[in-house]
């Protein structure tokens, strides 16, 4: 997720799912459902970049990286958190391991999950 001259790399990890969750004090596929329904509050929505990041190992005040958000637009972090969300939810599969349900031929996912 590239936020001014930073590129934040969001690796789901049992480890980071537990953390964030913690951090944001919610349940993060509630919160996968609100963000894909664009039911979420800007505070909710910068608290769950800033959980996001610091357990990526990221160092960036939560203010600042409110700033850096409106600066770069809510729809440059709507994506990435989405699919924190979605790995979590459903799994991240390689090309070579994903297949899709009705024609059993290798899916091609829409991104790479080690770089959300």
């Amino acid at each position: 997720m590239q936020l001014g001259a930073e590129n934040y790399v969001l690796t789901p990890s049992f480890g980071a799912v537990c953390g964030v969750e913690e951090r944001i004090g919610t349940n993060l596929f509630q919160l996968g459902q609100r963000l894909e329904s664009a039911q979420i509050s800007a505070t909710e929505l910068i608290d769950f970049a800033h959980a996001c990041i610091a357990e990526a190992g990221h160092e960036v005040t939560r203010e600042r990286l409110g700033e850096l958000i409106v600066e770069a637009g809510t729809a440059t972090v709507l994506a990435p958190l989405t699919e924190y969300c979605r790995i979590y939810i459903f799994g991240a599969r390689r090309d070579s391991e994903a297949v899709d349900a009705e024609t059993k031929k290798p899916a091609t996912p829409d991104m790479d999950p080690d770089a959300v």
